[in-house]
């Protein structure tokens, strides 16, 4: 019977499947034996990275769950001309794709045949309990890098603001960045916050589809965990500076340091291996990086030493820090795991020994692998340091605000390098340890005492104008008090004198006791003009003080001489005495006029006429 066309179109879509599955299972068995996941998965001829990545994740996730299955079922000898790393791939598409496991060729109809038992023996053995059992599962976020060669922050956040995502405030720390993202309120549809310390990285949950976004596709976001931007972060290479990046394939990072070189300077990238060398000149060019000089060779022979001054190494490691990594620590893997973290240990030692040494120029080095094992880490950087005297390390974490995760503890470097921890910080698990030159700490330790140093002179200089502001408000104060004041002087001298003339004789039979009334009428007013005289001493004190702070004082002399029919005493001189020089001319010119303005404004009132005596009023009886 001849096919219909639709059946033969089918067969089409199920050769594209088929092929998909046999790409995975080829991946799944390099990656067994050694080599690189990263490099397997960019190197494979298939073009939907996304959805090939999906489906290795998937096998990687079941993988324990299927080792019991294909164990009780005999699967294997049953269907003993089937490759086993294919059966893998097609159990975990029958059993957990939301797809299912697609066509109808004769391996694929063979497993089919087995779901039943599969799901009896998973209930049987209580198999769901197998997952994770490696690593505890992270739902990490979604981190993507605003690609500065090609856009800029607000360009991407108003774009993204048109498409509905809902941008959350910035968390002012990094305890509160990690509380936001693992909360509920970060799993809603269409939302993302900016990062507390990589401003130009924008945190999203995991379910967004960032591949249906334009701005991905044309390399203006780019997908890249905190951690691995880290490294760049931490190294900082000025523009114009000359950089190397000793192992750079497939360019992630290299890409981030011309970002933050601004395509300015010189970026040397390196590395020995073809095929990811091919990948990353690929994505440089589509990153638009212009300032990049790439080279295909060992980075232990690279021979541009002299104007290198910023060194990143991030070697290939055990890769033991990825959360999502294909059959790391399995059965077949562990057989010869110990012998290549030996190997991967000494290569990186060799490596960053011959960096510390040979680059003259040398100022700031960033050592960081995606490796949880203290033998790629913690231990090379002792090594490094024994034999490497002119160099020391920095604190990574007082660089990165609120990080809490430092190096595993016993070894001498644990206090001053970073590790990623996956349930803490959301991230894939990384290690970081950042040298410098210890002349060059030195010298930066005085300018940064230098810069402190300015800073609090500067805050000084601050105060001593904001205090040069309050002086003159209390001097504009003081003038308007002065002037009531003598408003007020003149209307009472003007009352003592007609109140003291009235101590003439007088025809009046009640003249003694009109006298005592003017007299008292007398020392009211003169007990008002004492009291308004203390308010200004006390006031011209307080502004004394005040403008003591700021270098200043006004000067202000105040002589009361006061004679009175009631109580005549010698004159009291109240004197106060210039303790500041004023900086400018013109005030010291308005603070003198102001002295003489409240001088002779005491002089007027305390300038009292001398009631005549008469014989028979006597002092003692007022």
């Amino acid at each position: 019977m001849i096919p219909e066309k639709p059946a033969t179109k089918m067969n089409k879509n199920q050769d594209k499947t088929s092929g998909l599955y046999k790409i995975a299972a080829k991946i799944i068995k390099k990656v067994k034996t050694g080599s690189s996941y990263k490099t397997q998965l960019y190197q494979a001829q298939y073009p939907n990275k996304l959805t090939l990545n999906a489906v290795l994740m998937n096998v990687f996730k079941w993988e324990k769950v299927i080792d019991v299955l294909v164990e009780k079922s005999n699967i294997l000898e049953k269907e003993n001309n089937m490759d086993r790393d294919l059966v893998y791939v097609f159990i975990t598409e029958m059993m957990w794709s939301k797809f299912g496991l697609k066509g109808n060729a004769k391996n694929i109809l063979a497993i089919k045949k087995y779901k039943n038992e599969f799901l009896k023996l998973m209930k049987e053995n209580d198999l769901e309990k197998l997952i994770g059992s490696k690593h505890t599962k992270v739902l990490k976020p979604r981190f993507f890098r605003v690609n500065t060669l090609m856009t800029t922050i607000e360009e991407i956040l108003e774009k993204l603001s048109k498409l509905k995502f809902n941008k959350l405030e910035s968390p002012k720390s990094y305890a509160e960045f990690l509380e936001l993202i693992k909360s509920d309120k970060f799993k809603a549809k269409n939302v993302f916050v900016q990062d507390v310390h990589i401003k130009e990285l924008l945190v999203f949950n995991s379910k967004v589809k960032f591949y249906e976004l334009e701005e991905y596709n044309n390399g203006s976001l780019i997908v890249q965990d905190k951690a691995s931007c880290l490294a760049a972060y931490l190294l900082n290479p000025e523009p114009n500076s000359t950089v190397l990046d000793m192992c750079a394939a497939p360019g992630m990072k290299t890409s981030h340091l011309a970002a933050i070189m601004q395509n300015k300077g010189k970026l040397y990238a390196v590395d020995r291996c073809r095929n990811r060398f091919n990948i990353m000149q690929k994505m440089l060019e589509r990153y638009m990086v212009q300032n990049v000089e790439t080279y295909n060779m060992d980075a232990l022979t690279f021979p541009y030493y002299d104007d290198v001054k910023y060194i990143l190494l991030d070697p290939s490691c055990s890769g033991s820090g990825i959360v999502d990594r294909v059959w790391d620590g399995s059965s077949e893997q562990n057989q010869n795991f110990q012998t290549r973290l030996k190997k991967l240990a000494n290569v990186h030692a060799q490596l960053l020994n011959h960096a510390l040494k040979c680059y003259p120029k040398l100022e700031r080095l960033v050592y960081s692998t995606c490796s949880e094992n203290h033998e790629e880490n913690e231990a090379v950087v002792d090594e490094a340091l024994s034999v490497n005297g002119k160099f020391k390390l920095l604190d990574c974490t007082k660089i990165v605000k609120g990080w809490t995760n430092k190096g595993v503890p016993g070894f001498d470097c644990s206090e001053m390098c970073l590790n990623a921890v996956p349930s803490d910080d959301c991230t894939n698990g990384f290690f970081i340890a950042v040298f410098v030159r210890r002349d060059l700490e030195e010298k930066e330790v005085v300018k940064e005492e230098k810069n402190v140093e300015d800073t609090v002179v500067k805050e000084e200089e601050n105060i001593v104008d904001e205090e040069e502001n309050i002086a003159d408000n209390e001097e504009e104060k003081l003038i308007e008090n002065t002037k009531i004041i003598n408003k007020k002087n003149k209307k009472a001298n003007k009352s003592i004198v007609i109140n003291t003339d009235c101590n003439v004789v007088s025809k009046s039979k009640n003249k003694k006791q009109k006298n005592i009334e003017d007299n008292v009428v007398v020392k009211e007013e003169q007990n008002i003009a004492d009291n308004e005289e203390e308010k200004l001493i006390e006031n011209t004190k307080i502004i004394n003080k005040k403008n003591k702070k700021a270098n200043k004082s006004i000067v202000i002399n105040t002589d009361r001489n006061v004679e009175s029919k009631s109580n005549i005493k010698k004159q009291k001189n109240i004197e106060s005495t210039p303790k500041v020089i004023s900086k400018n001319a013109k005030r010291r010119e308005r603070r003198l006029k102001l002295e003489q303005s409240i001088g002779k404004n005491n002089q007027n009132t305390t300038k009292v006429k001398k009631p005549k005596k008469t014989k028979k009023l006597k002092t003692e009886e007022i």
